[in-house]
């Protein structure tokens, strides 16, 4: 649609999942492969109005909005600096790097029940090389990124949105800094401590957006109806990386106490079915709404397969598996999504 006057606004939402990225990247390579076989070849952040993601997805929302080095003096060309194909290829090689395995990693487990269990340097090294010096408001859309202020104990959104009169700025920020505060996920990393552009003194505490959101898209939902009010219908397109077939009988957990609830061997089951209610809560609701048309695409893994830091190379090759079962078994809704968001 045009930015103002058009009837009908493109969302796309991708959730949070660690290196489970790969697989919502992947399944957005097949999408722009479809697209691009029926003559669409804009790219995704000319397609879609808005894009928003928690955590690994604000990785890949965050790398399809990144516009390209400029010429002639001017600081950025306009035109994206990634396909999707380079955000995927990013997971497998640098995964490693973000995620490092040790050897012995069952006593890095125990570790992590009294600090974080990965050096954010590491992360923080690989989005600057992403992002450089990239701003929110530099984005080649609007985009919403998903974080919680763990000093004011709510959610922060860090978004670009057409700027209204007589109304304040929003926040601007180092695109690497909300990627990490997104993706500070509590144990993993510590939070983030980031200022906004230009520095006025203030510093958030910022934490993991997956605490209340790890499926962004209603709140991408909300953003595009702030933004686009008198759109006659929304397009969400929402893409998980991977459901757990986990399941927490009664005769399990009859006797658990604090420890069992939050112990990362166990898949960490407290988050797993927080992130999970809190996901399928969003499907239900967008699924019903009379303006909405709302699309899901997910997959569901093995039982032991779920870790968001498994970077190992037999990992990544089983998730280009999970990507490739997801395409093969939801090609009819691939089909379906091109056509919707090519009308």
């Amino acid at each position: 649609m045009g930015f103002f006057g058009g009837t009908t606004v493109r969302v796309l939402s991708i959730d949070g999942g660690g290196i489970r990225g790969l697989i919502a990247a992947l399944v957005l390579v097949e999408l722009r492969r479809r697209l691009r076989s029926r003559g669409e070849s804009r790219h995704f952040s000319r397609l879609f109005d808005l894009i928003a993601g928690t955590s690994t997805g604000a990785l890949v929302a965050l790398g399809l909005a990144v516009p390209g080095s400029g010429s002639n003096g001017a600081r950025y060309s306009g035109e994206p600096a990634f396909e999707i194909d380079d955000i995927a290829e990013l997971y497998a090689c640098r995964g490693p790097d973000i995620f490092p395995r040790h050897k012995f990693e069952s006593l890095r487990a125990v570790a992590q029940a009294f600090g974080d269990k990965y050096d954010a340097r590491n992360l923080y090294r690989v989005l600057t090389e992403l992002f450089g010096d990239v701003t929110i408001q530099d984005s080649l859309t609007n985009v919403l990124v998903t974080s919680y202020d763990t000093e004011s104990m709510e959610p922060f959104i860090i978004k670009k949105r057409p700027q209204k009169r007589g109304k304040p700025a929003d926040l601007n920020f180092y695109m690497r800094d909300a990627a990490r505060a997104s993706s500070a996920a509590p144990t993993y990393f510590e939070p983030a401590f980031i200022s906004p552009l230009p520095e006025n003194g203030r510093r958030y505490c910022l934490v993991d957006g997956g605490v209340f959101a790890n499926n962004p898209a209603m709140c991408a939902y909300v953003e595009a109806r702030k933004i686009f009010p008198k759109a006659a219908r929304y397009v969400i397109v929402s893409i998980g990386t991977g459901r757990t077939k986990t399941s927490f009988p009664y005769p399990e957990i009859r006797g658990w106490g604090f420890v069992d609830w939050i112990r990362p061997s166990k898949g960490t089951p407290l988050a797993m079915i927080m992130g999970s209610g809190q996901s399928e809560s969003a499907n239900h609701q967008l699924s019903r709404l009379p303006s909405v048309q709302y699309f899901r695409i997910d997959g569901f893994l093995d039982p032991g397969t779920d870790h968001i830091d498994d970077a190992s190379a037999e990992n990544i090759r089983y998730m280009r598996d999970v990507a490739a079962r997801i395409v093969h078994e939801q090609s009819a809704l691939l089909d379906t999504i091109c056509t919707a968001v090519s009308e």
